[in-house]
Protein backbone atom coordinates (compact mmCIF):
# COMPACT_ATOMS: atom_id res chain seq x y z
CA UNK A 1 0.00 0.00 0.00
CA UNK A 2 1.25 3.48 -0.95
CA UNK A 3 0.37 6.32 1.43
CA UNK A 4 0.77 10.04 0.86
CA UNK A 5 1.33 12.18 3.92
CA UNK A 6 0.27 15.81 3.50
CA UNK A 7 2.49 17.77 5.88
CA UNK A 8 0.87 20.88 7.34
CA UNK A 9 1.44 22.34 10.81
CA UNK A 10 2.65 19.00 12.16
CA UNK A 11 6.35 19.26 11.30
CA UNK A 12 7.72 16.74 13.80
CA UNK A 13 8.29 13.03 14.40
CA UNK A 14 7.36 12.98 18.10
CA UNK A 15 3.69 12.79 19.14
CA UNK A 16 2.45 12.43 15.59
CA UNK A 17 -0.50 10.08 15.13
CA UNK A 18 -0.43 10.59 11.37
CA UNK A 19 2.83 8.60 11.40
CA UNK A 20 2.13 6.10 14.18
CA UNK A 21 -1.23 5.17 12.58
CA UNK A 22 0.25 4.12 9.24
CA UNK A 23 -1.32 0.79 8.24
CA UNK A 24 0.86 -2.27 8.80
CA UNK A 25 0.66 -3.00 5.07
CA UNK A 26 2.23 0.31 4.06
CA UNK A 27 4.97 -0.48 1.55
CA UNK A 28 5.71 3.10 0.46
CA UNK A 29 5.23 6.50 2.06
CA UNK A 30 5.55 9.86 0.35
CA UNK A 31 5.54 12.85 2.72
CA UNK A 32 4.54 15.98 0.77
CA UNK A 33 4.84 19.62 1.75
CA UNK A 34 2.96 22.10 -0.42
CA UNK A 35 4.02 25.73 -0.53
CA UNK A 36 0.47 26.93 -0.95
CA UNK A 37 0.17 30.24 -2.84
CA UNK A 38 -2.85 31.09 -0.68
CA UNK A 39 -0.96 30.64 2.60
CA UNK A 40 2.05 32.49 1.23
CA UNK A 41 0.06 34.99 -0.78
CA UNK A 42 -1.53 38.35 0.02
CA UNK A 43 -4.14 38.76 2.73
CA UNK A 44 -7.58 40.24 2.05
CA UNK A 45 -7.10 43.40 4.13
CA UNK A 46 -3.58 44.74 3.61
CA UNK A 47 -2.42 42.86 0.53
CA UNK A 48 0.71 41.66 2.33
CA UNK A 49 2.20 38.14 2.24
CA UNK A 50 0.48 36.16 4.97
CA UNK A 51 3.70 34.28 5.65
CA UNK A 52 6.03 37.20 6.15
CA UNK A 53 9.74 37.93 6.57
CA UNK A 54 10.13 36.29 9.99
CA UNK A 55 7.91 33.23 9.68
CA UNK A 56 9.15 32.24 6.23
CA UNK A 57 12.81 31.66 7.19
CA UNK A 58 11.69 29.92 10.40
CA UNK A 59 9.48 27.64 8.30
CA UNK A 60 12.33 26.89 5.90
CA UNK A 61 14.64 26.04 8.83
CA UNK A 62 11.93 23.78 10.24
CA UNK A 63 11.45 21.94 6.96
CA UNK A 64 15.20 21.52 6.47
CA UNK A 65 15.43 20.00 9.96
CA UNK A 66 12.48 17.71 9.25
CA UNK A 67 13.97 16.61 5.95
CA UNK A 68 17.15 15.52 7.74
CA UNK A 69 15.10 13.62 10.33
CA UNK A 70 13.09 11.84 7.65
CA UNK A 71 16.24 10.92 5.75
CA UNK A 72 17.71 9.37 8.91
CA UNK A 73 14.64 7.10 9.07
CA UNK A 74 14.93 6.00 5.45
CA UNK A 75 12.38 8.42 4.01
CA UNK A 76 12.32 11.92 2.53
CA UNK A 77 10.03 14.83 1.67
CA UNK A 78 8.62 15.91 -1.68
CA UNK A 79 8.37 19.71 -1.91
CA UNK A 80 5.79 21.20 -4.25
CA UNK A 81 4.61 24.73 -5.00
CA UNK A 82 0.85 24.71 -5.55
CA UNK A 83 -2.56 24.15 -4.02
CA UNK A 84 -2.76 20.86 -2.06
CA UNK A 85 -6.08 19.97 -3.68
CA UNK A 86 -4.26 20.00 -7.03
CA UNK A 87 -0.84 18.61 -6.08
CA UNK A 88 -1.96 15.66 -3.95
CA UNK A 89 -4.64 14.17 -6.26
CA UNK A 90 -2.15 14.27 -9.13
CA UNK A 91 0.42 12.42 -7.03
CA UNK A 92 -2.20 9.92 -5.86
CA UNK A 93 -3.04 9.11 -9.48
CA UNK A 94 0.61 8.96 -10.53
CA UNK A 95 1.60 6.62 -7.70
CA UNK A 96 -1.65 4.70 -7.25
CA UNK A 97 -1.85 5.78 -3.61
CA UNK A 98 -4.70 4.32 -1.56
CA UNK A 99 -4.49 6.65 1.45
CA UNK A 100 -3.65 10.26 2.23
CA UNK A 101 -2.81 11.04 5.86
CA UNK A 102 -2.87 14.55 7.25
CA UNK A 103 -3.33 16.57 10.43
CA UNK A 104 -6.72 18.23 10.50
CA UNK A 105 -7.04 21.97 11.07
CA UNK A 106 -9.87 23.84 12.76
CA UNK A 107 -10.07 27.17 10.94
CA UNK A 108 -12.26 27.91 7.94
CA UNK A 109 -9.83 28.18 5.04
CA UNK A 110 -7.89 25.13 6.20
CA UNK A 111 -11.09 23.12 6.59
CA UNK A 112 -12.15 24.23 3.11
CA UNK A 113 -8.82 22.98 1.74
CA UNK A 114 -9.47 19.57 3.31
CA UNK A 115 -12.95 19.43 1.78
CA UNK A 116 -11.58 20.43 -1.63
CA UNK A 117 -8.96 17.71 -1.39
CA UNK A 118 -11.58 15.06 -0.59
CA UNK A 119 -13.54 16.11 -3.68
CA UNK A 120 -10.46 16.04 -5.92
CA UNK A 121 -8.88 12.73 -4.84
CA UNK A 122 -9.29 9.74 -7.17
CA UNK A 123 -11.83 7.10 -6.07
CA UNK A 124 -9.20 4.67 -4.78
CA UNK A 125 -7.60 7.22 -2.41
CA UNK A 126 -9.17 8.12 0.95
CA UNK A 127 -8.23 11.02 3.23
CA UNK A 128 -7.59 10.16 6.90
CA UNK A 129 -7.38 13.12 9.27
CA UNK A 130 -5.65 13.06 12.63
CA UNK A 131 -5.80 15.39 15.62
CA UNK A 132 -2.16 16.26 16.17
CA UNK A 133 -2.47 20.00 16.83
CA UNK A 134 -4.64 20.24 19.95
CA UNK A 135 -3.85 19.49 23.58
CA UNK A 136 -7.22 17.86 24.25
CA UNK A 137 -8.35 15.31 21.72
CA UNK A 138 -11.70 16.58 20.35
CA UNK A 139 -13.17 13.06 20.35
CA UNK A 140 -12.53 12.92 24.11
CA UNK A 141 -14.68 15.99 24.78
CA UNK A 142 -17.70 15.24 27.03
CA UNK A 143 -19.76 17.53 24.77
CA UNK A 144 -20.13 18.09 21.03
CA UNK A 145 -18.32 20.99 19.36
CA UNK A 146 -21.70 22.63 18.86
CA UNK A 147 -22.18 22.69 22.64
CA UNK A 148 -18.86 24.43 23.31
CA UNK A 149 -19.65 27.23 25.78
CA UNK A 150 -19.11 30.89 24.88
CA UNK A 151 -17.05 31.22 28.05
CA UNK A 152 -13.50 30.11 28.67
CA UNK A 153 -14.22 29.66 32.39
CA UNK A 154 -17.08 27.30 31.63
CA UNK A 155 -14.89 25.42 29.15
CA UNK A 156 -12.11 25.18 31.71
CA UNK A 157 -14.20 23.94 34.63
CA UNK A 158 -17.12 22.16 32.93
CA UNK A 159 -15.31 20.58 29.97
CA UNK A 160 -11.52 20.44 30.28
CA UNK A 161 -11.59 19.52 33.98
CA UNK A 162 -13.48 16.34 33.08
CA UNK A 163 -10.85 15.22 30.56
CA UNK A 164 -7.40 13.71 30.69
CA UNK A 165 -4.64 14.85 28.37
CA UNK A 166 -3.38 11.93 26.32
CA UNK A 167 0.35 11.18 26.76
CA UNK A 168 2.55 12.17 23.80
CA UNK A 169 3.28 9.41 21.31
CA UNK A 170 6.87 8.22 20.78
CA UNK A 171 8.58 8.97 17.46
CA UNK A 172 8.81 6.22 14.84
CA UNK A 173 12.06 4.27 14.72
CA UNK A 174 11.79 3.70 10.99
CA UNK A 175 9.59 4.88 8.14
CA UNK A 176 8.46 3.11 4.98
CA UNK A 177 10.60 3.95 1.94
CA UNK A 178 9.67 6.39 -0.76
CA UNK A 179 7.74 4.95 -3.72
CA UNK A 180 10.03 3.00 -6.03
CA UNK A 181 11.45 5.14 -8.80
CA UNK A 182 9.97 8.40 -7.47
CA UNK A 183 12.47 11.25 -7.13
CA UNK A 184 11.18 13.93 -4.72
CA UNK A 185 11.43 17.56 -5.77
CA UNK A 186 14.29 19.25 -3.88
CA UNK A 187 14.07 21.65 -0.99
CA UNK A 188 13.37 25.13 -2.42
CA UNK A 189 15.16 28.27 -1.42
CA UNK A 190 13.37 31.48 -0.52
CA UNK A 191 14.50 32.91 -3.87
CA UNK A 192 12.88 30.03 -5.76
CA UNK A 193 9.64 30.47 -3.83
CA UNK A 194 9.75 34.17 -4.54
CA UNK A 195 10.16 33.63 -8.29
CA UNK A 196 7.58 30.85 -8.58
CA UNK A 197 4.96 32.63 -6.49
CA UNK A 198 5.70 36.09 -7.86
CA UNK A 199 5.91 37.73 -4.45
CA UNK A 200 8.66 40.31 -4.31
CA UNK A 201 7.57 41.21 -0.77
CA UNK A 202 9.01 37.98 0.66
CA UNK A 203 12.19 39.66 1.86
CA UNK A 204 14.20 38.11 4.69
CA UNK A 205 15.29 40.30 7.59
CA UNK A 206 18.61 40.35 9.44
CA UNK A 207 18.96 38.91 12.98
CA UNK A 208 18.23 41.41 15.75
CA UNK A 209 20.50 41.27 18.84
CA UNK A 210 17.79 42.81 21.06
CA UNK A 211 15.35 39.99 20.30
CA UNK A 212 13.71 38.18 23.21
CA UNK A 213 13.65 34.95 21.22
CA UNK A 214 16.33 32.33 21.97
CA UNK A 215 18.79 31.84 19.11
CA UNK A 216 17.92 28.23 18.31
CA UNK A 217 16.33 28.30 14.87
CA UNK A 218 13.39 26.37 13.51
CA UNK A 219 12.67 22.67 13.71
CA UNK A 220 11.79 19.86 16.07
CA UNK A 221 15.33 19.46 17.41
CA UNK A 222 15.50 23.13 18.37
CA UNK A 223 11.99 23.06 19.85
CA UNK A 224 12.78 20.04 22.02
CA UNK A 225 16.02 21.69 23.11
CA UNK A 226 14.13 24.80 24.23
CA UNK A 227 11.58 22.70 26.10
CA UNK A 228 14.30 20.73 27.90
CA UNK A 229 16.31 23.82 28.73
CA UNK A 230 13.31 25.74 30.06
CA UNK A 231 11.58 22.95 31.94
CA UNK A 232 14.43 20.66 33.06
CA UNK A 233 17.78 22.44 32.95
CA UNK A 234 16.73 25.80 34.37
CA UNK A 235 13.49 24.81 36.15
CA UNK A 236 11.82 27.97 34.84
CA UNK A 237 8.28 26.62 34.97
CA UNK A 238 8.12 27.33 38.69
CA UNK A 239 8.63 31.06 38.26
CA UNK A 240 6.61 31.44 35.09
CA UNK A 241 3.66 33.09 36.81
CA UNK A 242 5.95 35.72 38.32
CA UNK A 243 7.73 36.62 35.09
CA UNK A 244 5.20 36.03 32.29
CA UNK A 245 4.24 39.72 32.06
CA UNK A 246 7.83 40.91 31.74
CA UNK A 247 8.87 42.27 28.37
CA UNK A 248 12.66 41.93 28.08
CA UNK A 249 14.85 38.81 27.92
CA UNK A 250 14.44 35.28 26.58
CA UNK A 251 13.55 33.69 29.94
CA UNK A 252 10.56 35.78 31.07
CA UNK A 253 8.21 33.51 29.10
CA UNK A 254 8.54 30.06 27.55
CA UNK A 255 8.94 31.20 23.92
CA UNK A 256 7.54 27.81 22.89
CA UNK A 257 5.03 29.50 20.55
CA UNK A 258 7.08 29.55 17.30
CA UNK A 259 7.53 25.77 17.46
CA UNK A 260 3.95 25.19 18.60
CA UNK A 261 2.61 27.27 15.72
CA UNK A 262 4.06 25.08 12.96
CA UNK A 263 3.78 21.87 14.93
CA UNK A 264 7.47 21.14 15.42
CA UNK A 265 6.55 20.93 19.12
CA UNK A 266 3.22 19.60 20.41
CA UNK A 267 1.05 20.94 23.22
CA UNK A 268 0.98 17.45 24.75
CA UNK A 269 4.78 17.40 24.94
CA UNK A 270 4.68 20.65 26.90
CA UNK A 271 1.93 19.32 29.17
CA UNK A 272 4.02 16.20 29.84
CA UNK A 273 7.01 18.42 30.68
CA UNK A 274 4.84 20.30 33.20
CA UNK A 275 3.80 16.94 34.68
CA UNK A 276 7.48 16.05 34.97
CA UNK A 277 8.23 19.36 36.68
CA UNK A 278 5.42 18.79 39.18
CA UNK A 279 6.61 15.24 39.88
CA UNK A 280 10.15 16.47 40.55
CA UNK A 281 9.35 19.60 42.51
CA UNK A 282 6.37 18.45 44.56
CA UNK A 283 3.16 20.45 44.87
CA UNK A 284 1.96 22.16 41.74
CA UNK A 285 3.38 25.66 41.48
CA UNK A 286 1.50 28.74 40.34
CA UNK A 287 3.80 28.82 37.32
CA UNK A 288 2.82 25.30 36.29
CA UNK A 289 -0.87 26.06 36.77
CA UNK A 290 -0.64 29.24 34.70
CA UNK A 291 1.20 27.50 31.89
CA UNK A 292 -1.44 24.76 31.79
CA UNK A 293 -4.11 27.47 31.69
CA UNK A 294 -2.51 29.08 28.64
CA UNK A 295 -2.34 25.76 26.82
CA UNK A 296 -6.06 25.37 27.51
CA UNK A 297 -6.69 28.89 26.12
CA UNK A 298 -4.90 27.84 22.93
CA UNK A 299 -7.17 24.81 22.63
CA UNK A 300 -10.27 26.87 23.40
CA UNK A 301 -9.55 29.27 20.53
CA UNK A 302 -9.06 26.34 18.15
CA UNK A 303 -12.30 24.67 19.20
CA UNK A 304 -14.15 27.98 19.13
CA UNK A 305 -12.91 28.63 15.58
CA UNK A 306 -14.16 25.19 14.59
CA UNK A 307 -17.57 25.86 16.13
CA UNK A 308 -17.98 29.41 14.79
CA UNK A 309 -16.69 28.76 11.26
CA UNK A 310 -16.47 31.91 9.10
CA UNK A 311 -18.05 34.00 11.91
CA UNK A 312 -14.79 33.64 13.84
CA UNK A 313 -13.12 35.97 11.32
CA UNK A 314 -15.99 38.36 10.65
CA UNK A 315 -16.49 41.96 11.77
CA UNK A 316 -19.50 41.35 14.02
CA UNK A 317 -19.34 39.57 17.34
CA UNK A 318 -19.96 35.90 18.04
CA UNK A 319 -22.79 37.01 20.31
CA UNK A 320 -24.12 39.55 17.85
CA UNK A 321 -22.06 42.43 19.25
CA UNK A 322 -21.63 45.44 16.97
CA UNK A 323 -18.05 46.72 17.09
CA UNK A 324 -17.32 50.27 18.14
CA UNK A 325 -17.47 52.83 15.30
CA UNK A 326 -14.30 53.09 13.23
CA UNK A 327 -12.67 55.87 11.25
CA UNK A 328 -10.59 53.85 8.74
CA UNK A 329 -7.44 55.74 7.82
CA UNK A 330 -4.55 53.97 6.12
CA UNK A 331 -2.08 56.67 7.19
CA UNK A 332 -3.07 56.25 10.84
CA UNK A 333 -2.73 52.49 10.51
CA UNK A 334 0.67 52.82 8.79
CA UNK A 335 1.96 54.96 11.67
CA UNK A 336 0.75 52.34 14.16
CA UNK A 337 2.40 49.52 12.19
CA UNK A 338 5.69 51.42 11.95
CA UNK A 339 5.75 52.48 15.60
CA UNK A 340 5.11 56.17 14.90
CA UNK A 341 1.96 56.83 16.95
CA UNK A 342 3.66 59.04 19.51
CA UNK A 343 2.75 56.66 22.34
CA UNK A 344 6.18 55.45 23.47
CA UNK A 345 4.94 52.16 24.92
CA UNK A 346 2.93 51.20 21.83
CA UNK A 347 5.68 52.33 19.46
CA UNK A 348 8.34 50.30 21.26
CA UNK A 349 6.26 47.13 20.94
CA UNK A 350 5.56 47.73 17.26
CA UNK A 351 9.25 48.30 16.54
CA UNK A 352 10.10 45.05 18.31
CA UNK A 353 7.54 43.20 16.20
CA UNK A 354 8.91 44.56 12.93
CA UNK A 355 12.52 43.86 13.89
CA UNK A 356 12.06 40.37 15.36
CA UNK A 357 8.65 38.91 14.52
CA UNK A 358 7.92 38.62 18.24
CA UNK A 359 6.08 40.61 20.87
CA UNK A 360 5.18 39.73 24.46
CA UNK A 361 1.60 38.80 25.26
CA UNK A 362 1.31 41.96 27.35
CA UNK A 363 2.49 44.02 24.41
CA UNK A 364 0.12 42.33 21.96
CA UNK A 365 -2.90 43.15 24.11
CA UNK A 366 -1.90 46.78 24.52
CA UNK A 367 -1.08 47.57 20.89
CA UNK A 368 -4.29 45.86 19.77
CA UNK A 369 -6.36 47.86 22.24
CA UNK A 370 -4.66 51.09 21.17
CA UNK A 371 -5.34 50.47 17.48
CA UNK A 372 -9.00 49.60 18.09
CA UNK A 373 -10.11 51.80 20.97
CA UNK A 374 -7.77 54.81 20.75
CA UNK A 375 -7.12 55.06 17.02
CA UNK A 376 -10.53 53.64 16.00
CA UNK A 377 -9.19 51.43 13.24
CA UNK A 378 -10.49 48.13 11.88
CA UNK A 379 -9.34 45.30 14.15
CA UNK A 380 -9.02 43.01 11.14
CA UNK A 381 -6.24 45.22 9.77
CA UNK A 382 -4.33 44.64 12.98
CA UNK A 383 -4.92 40.89 12.85
CA UNK A 384 -3.68 40.80 9.26
CA UNK A 385 -0.56 42.81 10.19
CA UNK A 386 0.19 40.35 12.99
CA UNK A 387 -0.32 37.44 10.61
CA UNK A 388 2.25 38.98 8.27
CA UNK A 389 4.79 39.82 10.98
CA UNK A 390 4.56 37.19 13.72
CA UNK A 391 7.04 34.34 13.69
CA UNK A 392 4.57 32.39 15.87
CA UNK A 393 1.37 33.21 14.00
CA UNK A 394 -1.42 30.74 14.71
CA UNK A 395 -4.70 31.61 12.99
CA UNK A 396 -7.03 30.63 15.83
CA UNK A 397 -4.98 32.27 18.60
CA UNK A 398 -4.19 35.43 16.63
CA UNK A 399 -7.66 36.15 15.32
CA UNK A 400 -9.29 34.92 18.53
CA UNK A 401 -7.26 37.35 20.64
CA UNK A 402 -7.90 40.27 18.27
CA UNK A 403 -11.60 39.45 18.25
CA UNK A 404 -11.58 39.45 22.05
CA UNK A 405 -9.85 42.87 22.32
CA UNK A 406 -12.30 44.26 19.75
CA UNK A 407 -15.21 43.11 21.93
CA UNK A 408 -16.50 40.80 19.20
CA UNK A 409 -15.52 37.45 20.72
CA UNK A 410 -17.21 35.62 23.55
CA UNK A 411 -16.99 38.50 26.04
CA UNK A 412 -19.57 41.28 25.96
CA UNK A 413 -17.67 43.60 28.32
CA UNK A 414 -15.64 46.65 27.25
CA UNK A 415 -12.16 45.28 26.57
CA UNK A 416 -10.27 48.56 26.17
CA UNK A 417 -6.90 48.79 27.96
CA UNK A 418 -5.61 51.84 29.80
CA UNK A 419 -2.32 51.81 27.88
CA UNK A 420 -0.71 54.56 29.97
CA UNK A 421 -1.46 52.66 33.18
CA UNK A 422 -0.21 49.43 31.62
CA UNK A 423 3.09 51.11 30.69
CA UNK A 424 3.56 52.38 34.25
CA UNK A 425 2.83 48.93 35.66
CA UNK A 426 4.82 46.74 33.29
CA UNK A 427 7.65 49.07 32.28
CA UNK A 428 7.92 51.31 35.38
CA UNK A 429 11.53 52.29 34.78
CA UNK A 430 11.15 52.63 31.01
CA UNK A 431 13.77 49.99 30.23
CA UNK A 432 11.65 48.33 27.57
CA UNK A 433 10.80 51.62 25.86
CA UNK A 434 14.46 52.67 25.86
CA UNK A 435 15.52 49.31 24.43
CA UNK A 436 13.20 49.76 21.45
CA UNK A 437 13.39 53.54 21.19
CA UNK A 438 14.61 53.29 17.61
Amino acid sequence: MTVLYWLRNDLRLHDNEALTALPTGTTALLPVYCFDPVALGPDAYLGLPRTGPHRLPFLLETLADLQRSYAALGSGIHFAVGRPEEVLPALARQLGAQLVHTSTEHTTEEEDAEAALVDALPPQAALRRFETLTLLHPTDLPISIGQLPFSFSKFRFDVAAKMAVRPPLPPPRQLPPLPTGFVPAPFPTAAILDSQLGQSALLLVSPEPRSALPVLGGGEIAGLARLHDYAVERHLIGRYDDTRNYMLGEAFSTKFSPWLANGSLSARQIWAAIDGYDATHGARSKGALQLRLELLWRDYFRLLAHKAGPDFFRWRGLRGQVPKPVQPDRAVFADWAAGRTGNAFVDANMRELTATGFMSNRGRQNVASYLIHDLQQDWRWGAAWFEHQLIDHDAASNWGNWKYIAGTGTDVRDTAFDVAQQARRYDPQGRYVRTWSK
